[in-house]
């Protein structure tokens, strides 16, 4: 996949005005600096130390140009690629070069001639200057360089030749101190939202026409990097927000050249049709053999609560909580490193839908809980997993998630679910056959006493509706539907477990033979939606006290047209939209026109079999 985003108008016309007025810079900075050199009993401090600065605009303006014009293409020569980061990194190691050897004249010059004291400060002042950019300059050239630095990444286990150890120990230290916090970039700073509204020029929004699919209302597509990894919408149902982690890395053709895209999230008011994007840090790059990602630039999550209000940003040693509206940022430093890639690439982490609480979890199971009201963490019971497991295996712990009052946490692994209350200590665990029934993911209902799992099941280990009532249909289940044989021969089906906490009690819908990937109960938990891996949406109503006991009605069944393993689906506050969202898109869907297309539909399937 590509990563050029092609620039902007206004980048475009800047860009072209910078080239025009770069002979300009050029030529006063050459006539400021050479003619002052040249001539040593007629040196001038000042013109010196102008034509050095104009020399430097000279260059910016030259770098700023050339990245501008690089994004024109859509699908540059496969050369520039790797020839563009080398020739910008030599460019700015020579500028940090020139602005070392700058600095040592004007000291010369400062401490060897008798100046008066205000040219003397001046002189020292703009030293000290020329010293901070040279080391900007030298900074700036590791960062083209990098992606050639990474190859020596430790996960790598490749050794660096001699020269190049001191530009490894530079960037490592750079990394070291923007990632604690110390040099937090612009975008960090500016974290205002979602009531400024920007117009995003990178996320296209399609208003679905007459003629489309009745219930389709609108949807919005992202460029670039942006792959959606939580989804939510705001008390007011007026804005949708969408948040990627920034851990889908992309390739270039030959795979050679891997782009690994920030995280950033959007907010978007579909009413109005505005879209207000923030980014978190900047895009990497790297040399990649065999498509391997550095583990240096995939350690890290992104979370955001359910009210779209703040926001968390973890990396492996620290946990950032801040919030949308101010600057203020809270953070978090447990002992021990924090494991963010669980079983399957999700994240054992998890933040409250208000945005107070935390949780994470280690590679041996024990499960920590942090109030940010209260600025206290403390352990919770473990999740019972074997000694020798690590994350990534498959007995690994894959998911945290709160209940939606943030009184109760949910740990997801292999071997079942574990549920406690971090207040009163009480816990349930709901073991799974781990030999007939595989986890792929979960949901809480919004009063949290009912959960809604998703598994891979054989067809002995189901649980059938025991009987009838007036929402059902027959409950009998006279044949399956397809399931998905795997090379041992044995048919999985998909089914939807709705489990009563209270009851200690569940039924089992089955849905077909592609996993569910997300499951949403509607605010008034008498809707409960599922998506598949297909992309299919499966609505049914259900009772609002004991649907573990009376099955749910199935009330549409649509397929929207996207697929993907990481779907999320959610609903509006109102009742009346629904949001699914998967890699780059979200679809804002009518749920009511979603269940008038599906009885059209049934009820053609009907007289088509009579």
């Amino acid at each position: 996949m590509s990563s050029v985003i092609r620039p902007r108008l206004d980048e475009f016309l800047l860009a072209v005005l910078w080239l025009v007025t770069v002979p300009v810079w050029a030529y006063f900075g050459l006539a400021g600096y050479f003619i002052n050199l040249s001539e040593p009993p007629n040196f001038k401090l000042p013109g010196f130390i102008i034509g050095f600065f104009f020399l430097c605009l000279m260059v910016f303006g030259l770098r700023f140009t050339i990245k501008i014009f690089l994004r024109l293409p859509k699908t540059p020569p496969k050369w520039v690629d790797s020839a563009a980061p080398v020739v910008m990194g030599i460019t700015l190691l020579l500028g940090s070069l020139f602005s070392f050897f700058t600095l040592g004249v004007v000291l010369y010059y400062v401490f060897s001639t008798t100046l008066e004291k205000l040219m003397f400060a001046w002189g020292f002042i703009t030293a000290v200057g020329i010293l901070v950019f040279g080391i900007y300059l030298l900074l700036a050239a590791l960062y083209s360089f990098e992606p050639f630095l990474l190859l020596f990444d430790k996960s790598n286990n490749q050794k660096p030749p001699w020269f190049l150890n001191w530009a490894i120990w530079i960037n490592q230290f750079r990394v070291k101190m923007l990632s604690s916090g110390l040099a937090r970039s612009q975008s960090e700073r500016r974290l205002h939202g979602p009531l400024v509204f920007e117009s995003d020029s990178l996320s296209i929004i399609h208003d679905e026409k007459a003629g489309g699919r009745p219930a389709l209302e609108k949807t919005l597509i992202g460029q670039g990097g942006w792959h959606v990894t939580t989804l939510g919408i705001t008390a007011n149902a007026s804005v949708i927000f969408a948040a990627s982690d920034g851990s889908v890395p992309h390739f270039q053709a030959g795979g050679r050249k891997g782009i690994l895209f920030p995280p950033e999230i959007k907010f978007w008011d579909w009413h109005s049709n505005k879209v207000q994007t923030t980014t978190l840090g900047k895009t990497q790059s790297f040399i990649t053999r065999n498509q391997q990602v550095p583990e240096s630039l995939l350690n890290y999550a992104f979370l955001v609560p359910a009210g779209g209000g703040k926001f968390t940003w973890i990396t492996p040693t620290a946990v950032y909580l801040g919030d949308w509206q101010n600057d203020t940022v809270k953070v978090l430093k447990p002992e021990g490193e924090l494991f963010l890639k669980g079983n399957g690439g999700f994240a054992p982490v998890a933040i409250s839908p208000e945005g107070t609480k935390f949780a994470w979890c280690d590679a041996t199971g024990q499960i920590f809980f942090w109030d940010v009201v209260a600025d206290q963490t403390r352990p919770l019971r473990s999740y019972p997993i074997g000694h020798n497991a690590q994350f990534g295996n498959e007995e690994g712990i894959w998911g945290l998630i709160f209940s939606p009052d943030g009184t109760k946490i949910a740990t997801i692994a292999k071997k079942g679910v574990l549920l406690q209350n971090v207040y009163t200590g009480w816990r349930w665990f709901a073991e799974l056959k781990t030999s007939v029934e595989k986890l792929t993911t979960f949901a809480f209902n919004h009063d949290g006493f009912e959960m809604a799992i998703g598994i891979m099941i054989l067809e002995e280990a189901i649980r059938r509706p025991s009987k009838r009532s007036k929402y059902s249909r027959p409950p009998v289940l006279q044949q399956l539907p397809p399931g998905s044989t795997d090379s041992s021969g044995k048919t999985w089906y998909s089914v939807v477990r709705i489990w009563d906490l209270r009851a200690a009690d569940y039924i089992d819908i089955v849905v077909g033979a592609s996993p569910i990937r997300d499951l949403a109960f509607s605010p008034d938990n008498r809707v409960l939606a599922a998506v598949d891996e297909e992309g299919v949406l499966k609505l049914w109503d259900i009772m609002p006290e004991g649907s573990a006991i009376n099955p749910p009605r199935l009330a549409a069944l649509l397929e929207l047209g996207i697929t993907g393993r990481k779907t999320r689906v959610i609903f509006s506050p109102d009742l009346k939209r629904l949001i699914c969202a998967t890699d780059n898109r979200i679809l804002i869907w009518n749920i009511e026109k979603v269940r008038q297309e599906w009885k059209a539909v049934d009820s053609q399937k009907s007289v088509t079999d009579v």
